[in-house]
């Protein structure tokens, strides 16, 4: 078969150790969307290759292509050497791609979150909300199968409701799991109350395991303040924006996914509300 060759146009910091390596790496494709591709690296670690238009992360190989259309299924063998990433098909090289850099750092810190700013944002979330997003489930009087997301309403107040909302919801990423996300992000770099950051992460660290292996993965960065870029541009603003900059980064970030992002957006709203 003839392999197509591609050029990275920038990569996360997690790609650099294959990059320097001499050594061969042979892992597996955990997972394949219209985007992204999951990369098993060992363990329950995941590495990504994204399409253009996804936004940064420390964990993805950003590639120029709008889809990622090659071909490439689950379980099917990949080898790493050298800054080369060889799937059926397809080589991507990445040894001269230049290093994805976020808009805030893991030590980014803001006492507080302009009033109106989560006036607009909650403003956003009503409007563009998806119908099948935790926003509005909880914010209905409908019970059903999933009314354990409500808890996120008490998240500040009782951390230890974190471990019921992992793993709680439908799909790849749970809504419990993105709204945790959400509401961890804005306690990690707005709370002032360090007994209650440590005992929430504490509890985060010891639950993840309850879900998939793509939540899981996105939970343990977010207990190193690393996050994707859209939900980084959104927490951004609402520390330093107005609100006009809240509507676009908070559109974005809604936008993420079929309703994940959205329920990341639910999660930093109530981490929001009236926690010192």
């Amino acid at each position: 078969m003839r392999q197509v060759n591609k050029n990275a146009i920038c990569l996360g910091e997690k790609w650099l150790p294959y990059r320097a390596a001499e050594a061969e790496y042979t892992f597996t494709v955990h997972s394949v969307f219209n985007r992204v591709i999951n990369i098993s690296v060992g363990g329950r670690r995941l590495l990504s290759i994204a399409a253009s238009g996804t936004g940064g992360s420390s964990t993805f190989l950003s590639l120029p292509d709008k889809e990622l259309d090659f071909g490439v299924a689950s379980g099917e063998s990949c080898v790493l050497r050298a800054g080369r990433l060889i799937l059926p098909g397809i080589i991507i090289n990445f040894d001269k791609a230049p290093l994805w850099k976020g808009p805030i750092g893991r030590e980014y810190r803001q006492k507080t979150i302009k009033k109106e700013n989560i006036t607009a944002f909650k403003a956003v979330l009503d409007r563009k909300a998806p119908r099948e997003s935790a926003w509005r489930s909880i914010n209905s009087d409908s019970g059903g199968k999933f009314a354990g997301l409500k808890a996120v309403k008490e998240l500040r107040e009782n951390p230890s409701l974190a471990r019921n909302l992992i793993g709680l919801g439908m799909g790849l990423t749970p809504a419990g799991d993105d709204m945790v996300l959400g509401f961890l992000a804005i306690v990690n770099h707005t709370c002032c109350n360090r007994d209650y950051i440590n005992m929430l992460r504490g509890i985060v660290s010891n639950s993840t395991q309850k879900t998939t292996i793509i939540s899981e993965n996105m939970l343990a960065n977010a207990l190193n303040c690393d996050y994707h870029e859209l939900l980084q541009n959104s927490l951004r603003d609402l520390c330093e924006g107005e609100q006009e900059d809240i509507y676009i980064s908070t559109a974005s970030l809604i936008n993420l996914g079929a309703s994940s992002g959205s329920d990341i957006a639910c999660g930093m709203y109530f981490g929001m509300i009236g926690l010192e």
